[in-house]
């Protein structure tokens, strides 16, 4: 820094030091008492040092503006990529979420053309999908939004489960899926709006490859872990590190028109948010299990 400050201010102290000469010189050639030059001298000699002194100070400050300059021009840069990045991700789960929509919808009007008895119980289940995919994107909104406020409260997990099987009941019986299920009296400390949504997921996932199979939902109280379980197809061991990606459906995917690879995407975001880790295990051809863990109340 003192080397950056002498070479802005190597003028200044060259005037000084040329004015320090010309007196002596002045002094010297009209034989003027030296008595006088020195107290001359001096004085000049301590105004310069105070001058210098305020410059030195001055120039102090002027670097350290610009270093906190620089540090929120980089701020600013962070933020901008993170905008223009938050921007793409939205754009991009929107065209698939845009795209997902099209399936309830298409089904919907092929329904309507026939309407009877076995045409309205099908519309109402489409009509469940378009809401649930309606949940997702109000949801990732806000989940993609950090300054939205999450409202933790004690909540028994019944009261979060049971609707969600209500919901899906006509699938259960159209698919002839058999449902293990116990009221849950247990209560955990949660944000109940996205918890139901993370659970929401990950039994509509269930409830597509676990036709004329079983699924169960239980609580591990001593560990506060809620397992939900089917018997359905399994998945296959390559794809299983892969399932929370954004648009990843693997291999069952595939199979299923319906698969979004969004949905479970949805749900790792979540659990992140609420700092509910979520786990899967899985053998192929048999059986799926995905493990929430809560945080332990006192």
């Amino acid at each position: 820094m003192m080397r950056r400050f002498l070479n802005q201010n190597w003028g200044l102290l060259s005037v000084f030091i040329l004015l320090h000469l010309v007196i002596w010189f002045v002094f010297l050639l009209f034989s003027l008492p030296m008595d006088v030059f020195w107290v001359l001298f001096w004085n000049l000699t301590i105004i310069m040092s105070v001058f210098l002194g305020y410059q030195i100070l001055s120039f102090r400050e002027e670097v350290r503006l610009e270093t906190k300059v620089e540090q929120l021009q980089e701020e600013l840069i962070d933020l901008q990529d993170a905008s223009v990045m938050r921007q793409n991700e939205l754009e991009e789960y929107f065209i698939m979420w845009v795209h997902q929509m099209k399936t309830p919808i298409t089904a919907s009007q092929l329904i309507l053309k026939n309407p009877d008895d076995a045409a309205i119980r099908n519309l109402r289940q489409e009509m469940v999908s378009i809401e649930n995919y309606t949940n997702m994107a109000l949801n990732y909104l806000k989940l993609s939004n950090p300054a939205t406020d999450m409202v933790f409260s004690e909540r028994k997990l019944d009261d979060i489960i049971t609707p969600l099987i209500r919901k899906y009941s006509l699938q259960f019986i159209q698919h002839g899926i058999r449902l293990h299920y116990q009221p849950i009296e247990a209560e955990v400390v949660t944000e109940a709006n996205l918890t139901s949504l993370m659970i929401e997921q990950i039994l509509n996932n269930a409830l597509k490859y676990a036709k004329q199979k079983e699924i169960w939902i239980s609580y591990d109280s001593q560990n506060a872990t809620l397992t939900i379980k089917d018997s359905g197809r399994g998945i296959k061991a390559e794809d299983l590190p892969k399932i929370f990606d954004k648009g990843y459906s693997g291999f069952n995917g595939q199979l299923n028109q319906k698969s979004s690879g969004l949905g479970l995407y949805l749900v790792e975001l979540v659990a992140r948010r609420l700092n509910q880790p979520v786990s899967v295990e899985s053998t192929f051809g048999q059986e799926t299990q995905f493990t929430i863990q809560f945080n332990q109340t006192s």
